[in-house]
């Protein structure tokens, strides 16, 4: 009786070995962001440069990502969060999170997952150079990667304060104007328009504010009292954002038979969680 044995050339067992030890060893993809677009409506185009947002205004934003991993049932799972920050580094809204959980046939091996977001900016904001912090997290293999955009907002500025104060006190000729009088001069039966800004009040829970104004008129020579009004306007909210300063405005319509001269306009603005006062003092004339 004879045996036969077959022998396996040493040669590819050595080839066999290298192959699975080369599949063994082959680097993971890095887990990349990329392509951020800050756009005005959903799937818009990216603002353009040097084009900036106002306050109030909604801002869409997307990026992708590459490098994720790819199940062998061609499952993928990714988790992104993105996160809006104003020019002092003051966040305006919550961290945002986005989830994308799909299956990719052959077909889709070319797929580009997009993480999209939506945030608003606070009605009344800050000026300057907004930042968008961004991550995204491959959920299979824990990796997670980040980034930072930024944009441009526009808008009107108040110098802060570390006490309560009252700034840019004008007078106007009405409500909806916006460059105040340069020589603040009225006739008989005008509407004196007046606008200022309170700032340097103290925040409760939640940047919780308290803030109230009151007005009084009288007569510059000789401070006699005209008119007076306690709480002419009081803010209180709540808000994820501390809300800079509070804006006030009022108006007063002069009588027909208002004698001329100059009229003292005094606003005492009061700060209900600080405890504070703040006086201002502007004049008017009646020609």
């Amino acid at each position: 009786m004879r045996l036969f044995v077959r022998a396996t050339p040493v040669a590819l067992i050595v080839v066999a070995l290298q192959a699975q030890t080369s599949r063994q060893a082959a680097p993971a993809a890095e887990l990349k962001v990329s392509e951020p677009i800050i756009s005005q409506f959903e799937d818009g185009p990216p603002v353009p440069a040097g084009q900036k947002m106002v306050c109030g205004e909604t801002g869409y934003f997307r990026f992708s990502a590459q490098g994720f991993k790819t199940s062998e049932s061609g499952r993928v799972q990714l988790t992104g969060h993105a996160q809006v920050f104003d020019p002092r580094g003051i966040a305006i809204m919550p961290r945002d999170e986005v989830a994308i959980a799909t299956s990719l046939r052959d077909e889709d091996k070319d797929w580009k997952p997009f993480l999209k977001f939506q945030f608003q900016l606070p009605p009344i904001c800050r000026p300057g150079t907004y930042r968008i912090k961004y991550e995204t997290t491959d959920d299979q293999t824990k990796k997670t990667a980040a980034g930072e955009g930024a944009f441009g907002v526009a808008g009107k500025d108040v110098p802060a304060s570390d006490t309560l104060a009252i700034r840019n006190l004008g007078f106007y000729r009405s409500a909806d104007d916006e460059t105040p009088l340069k020589v603040p001069a009225y006739r008989s039966g005008d509407s004196v328009w007046m606008k200022f800004d309170v700032t340097g009040y103290k925040y409760g829970e939640q940047n919780a504010i308290d803030v109230s104004y009151d007005v009084a008129v009288s007569v510059a020579d000789g401070n006699k009292p005209l008119f007076a009004q306690q709480d002419a306007a009081v803010e209180r909210s709540q808000a994820f954002y501390p809300q800079p300063w509070v804006p006030g405005s009022f108006s007063l319509t002069l009588q027909p038979n208002m004698k001329q001269g100059d009229y003292n306009v005094e606003i005492t603005a009061h700060d209900g969680i600080g405890k504070q006062t703040a006086k201002a003092v502007a004049t008017f004339r009646v020609e």
